[in-house]
């Protein structure tokens, strides 16, 4: 009689219970994550705007925020000094930038009626300082009245959504409220939120999601804090000079330029190309207009030689075509967001996905040494 050695009942009886349990490799579970993400964000653009900016704000004032819990202050208490501070220093600034703001902006209101004359004087006395030195550049401008036509319907054109800015004004107050109040309770609650996302993991993936978040955290945290330092350092670089040169607008113009900047590629170009037609219509000379070109050209090349490397570093690993492919759809997907968070977005896909290889060839062999839960992230240090 045949004796049955120990396994020979299981065989070809198919995977055993624990095979069968075994959860899926992490790298799917980014990935479904990813995917599940991306479809949200599509269908809730809007809330999803305010989750964007509130976290980019968190992520602006960790920083200070940690520094006070290393005094031994309780992050509760830390958030909520933090909050009163800026509340504070928003309305010292408001008192004293706010006024020449408004006094910038009603004047600029007040003239806008007649843009388009201004613009087309001013390309008019641009025409004849440059045919008087050189008369064949004559068959360069078009006629002054199919020019004033096309000018016209351009800027009607433009300025047609103003209304509609108008009648969003509630969103855009709504937005005002609720941006401050998620990013308080993501500053608050932020390990929190992230013990808890990783306490629905299976064990066995803990360690490395742990791995993933805080190199998704360091990008992120680097990328924008370093974004907000260089658009800070070109606003006031660009207000600076347009007041040197005596332009009109420069703090409006400056604000502009900063914020502009966050657009990639197409943020300086928006910044110099506006304060260039706010010099053309007020001088309607080339001189000072080259002067505000070579201001906008020579704090592009400090940005870029200077500035960048200083606060953004080296968190963007991305080559430029895959750069710029990554900026194009963006811009299809959601607009002019997409096209901000694409750079972001990109470089924490690529990265991650890099980590995730690197550990699963690491541990390819290794015995099982992941911890289980009730691990704190704070044991994780990121």
């Amino acid at each position: 009689m045949n004796r049955v050695q120990p396994g020979d009942a299981t065989k070809g009886a198919g995977p055993s219970r624990s095979a069968r349990l075994t959860p899926p490799p992490a790298s799917i579970l980014w990935g479904v994550a990813i995917v599940i993400t991306t479809l949200l964000v599509y269908l809730s653009r809007e809330l999803v705007l305010l989750l964007f900016f509130s976290a980019a704000l968190a992520y602006l004032l960790s920083p200070l925020v940690r520094i006070a819990e290393s005094a031994a202050i309780r992050r509760e208490l830390a958030v909520t000094g933090l909050f009163i501070t800026l509340v504070v220093t928003l309305l010292l600034a408001a008192y004293f930038l706010v006024p020449r703001l408004r006094a910038e902006v009603s004047t600029l209101y007040r003239t806008s009626s007649s843009l388009t004359e201004r613009l087309d004087e001013a390309i008019d006395a641009i025409q004849k300082e440059i045919t008087t030195d050189y008369p064949a550049a004559r068959r360069m401008f078009p006629e002054r009245e199919a020019r004033y036509d096309k000018l016209n319907a351009f800027i009607e054109h433009q300025t047609a959504n103003v209304p509609n800015l108008v009648s969003h004004l509630a969103t855009i107050v709504l937005a005002g409220v609720l941006i401050p109040f998620f990013t308080y309770f993501l500053l608050r609650d932020s390990r929190r939120i992230v013990q808890f996302l990783m306490d629905r993991l299976p064990p066995v993936h803990i360690e490395t999601s742990v791995a993933v978040w805080c190199q998704i955290d360091r990008i992120i945290g680097r990328y924008l804090r370093g974004l907000a330092m260089d658009g800070l350092v070109i606003g006031v670089a660009a207000a600076s000079g347009l007041w040197v040169l005596g332009v009109n607008y420069p703090l409006l113009l400056g604000a502009f330029s900063g914020l502009a900047n966050v657009v990639p590629f197409l943020g300086p170009i928006l910044g110099g190309g506006v304060a260039m037609l706010i010099a053309l219509i007020q001088f309607k000379s080339l001189a000072p207009l080259g002067k505000v070109l070579m201001l906008y050209l020579a704090i592009k090349l400090l940005d870029d030689v200077v500035i960048q490397p200083m606060t953004i570093g080296h968190s963007v690993h991305l080559h430029p075509p895959l750069l710029i492919a990554s900026v194009i759809v963006g811009e299809h997907a959601f607009g002019l967001i997409g096209m901000i968070v694409a750079v972001p977005a990109v470089t924490v896909l690529q990265e991650t996905t890099k980590l995730l290889l690197e550990r699963r060839h690491y541990q390819a062999g290794l015995p099982d040494t992941h911890p289980r839960k009730g691990v704190r992230i704070q044991s994780y240090v990121c």
